[in-house]
């Protein structure tokens, strides 16, 4: 028996299936005296029509049995034919891009396999590097790049440290090197500042490529907020101009600062390290800086994870 397996198949198929059958001179006699009999008779538009219906299906079964063994072959070409919108896949190679930007599962296809959606590029105030994220580590607090504002030198509120260790692995750094000064985004001898306003456990700046870049504090390798509160790593209080909530709505002014201080005041650590979101909550300081947490459910993602139900439910009454 042949394993049907791609269309260079059907010779061998068809002598199989057909192996009983000789065009002998008896058959190409009868063929012909049919042929003159019926000539008449025949009307070809109708001899036509289930012709070509079985060509149709011949193709459909076709195009559906090598659709069913690509995707047998080469799961990368699967579909998703329960998501209403297109997905694009794309490939990581195991080991890289594992701290990419904020992501939405969509499938687990098993075997270590799974589907994200990538949130667009808008909704991230993050930077993304080519490999580990852009960060800075300093006193074992590590800090995230982030894309605005593109040069923060204004806002500089004197040096907390620098730069001592220049490594594109961070993540495997040792923690007096976290203590000391670590970057993969800036080089060895950078100074960090502080930020005029803002304590230094919530943001930092160091220059990057000739710009002062600002940074925010996140988990990082297992690194969460230690003994640290909310408020100690997202530091805020007072200063927000704006809160908005992806899906949901903005507030602004003395209702946006409102909120935060719910925040702030009842948010229980859930997670050391998390990192999962679904929504952003995006915080635009008077300064103009514009920090961010992630969102999934009733958690909130920074340095940490962070539980506060009371949040939710103040955001959405103050709309």
């Amino acid at each position: 028996m042949n394993d049907l397996k791609s269309l260079d198949q059907l010779g061998p198929i068809a002598s199989e299936m057909l192996g009983g059958l000789h065009a002998d001179e008896r058959m190409r006699l009868s063929v012909l005296r049919a042929a003159r009999g019926g000539a008449a008779r025949r009307r070809p538009a109708a001899r036509l029509v289930p012709a070509l219906c079985c060509a149709a299906l011949a193709v459909a079964c076709v195009g559906v049995f090598h659709a069913r063994l690509d995707a047998k072959e080469n799961p990368a070409s699967l579909t998703l034919a329960a998501e209403p919108a297109t997905v694009a896949i794309d490939t990581i190679a195991a080991g890289e891009g594992t701290a990419q930007g904020a992501s939405t599962l969509v499938a687990d296809l098993g075997g270590n396999a799974v589907v994200r959606r990538t949130m667009d590029a808008g909704e991230s105030l993050f930077a993304a590097g080519s490999g580990d994220i852009p960060l800075v580590a300093v006193d074992g607090a590590v800090y995230q790049m982030l894309t605005e504002p593109a040069d923060a030198s204004a806002l500089l509120d004197g040096e907390i440290g620098r730069v001592q260790h220049h490594d594109e692995e961070p993540s495997l750094a040792s923690a007096d090197a976290m203590r000391e000064g670590l970057s993969n985004a800036a080089q060895a001898g950078t100074a960090i500042y502080a930020i005029d306003g803002l304590p230094a456990g919530t943001a930092v700046a160091a220059d990057v490529d000739g710009s002062v870049r600002v940074f925010q504090r996140v988990s990082y390798a297992g690194k969460g907020p230690g003994g640290s509160s909310l408020e100690d790593t997202f530091g805020v209080r007072g200063q927000v101009k704006t809160a908005a909530l992806s899906g949901v709505g903005t507030l602004t002014g003395e209702a946006a600062n409102a909120v935060i201080d719910v925040l702030l005041d009842n948010a229980t650590l859930k997670s050391a390290d998390a990192s999962a979101r679904s929504q952003t909550l995006t915080v635009t300081l008077e300064s103009g800086i514009q920090l961010q947490l992630g969102v999934s459910g009733d958690t909130l993602c920074g340095c940490g994870g962070w539980s506060c139900p009371e949040f939710f439910e103040a955001f959405e009454a103050a709309l």
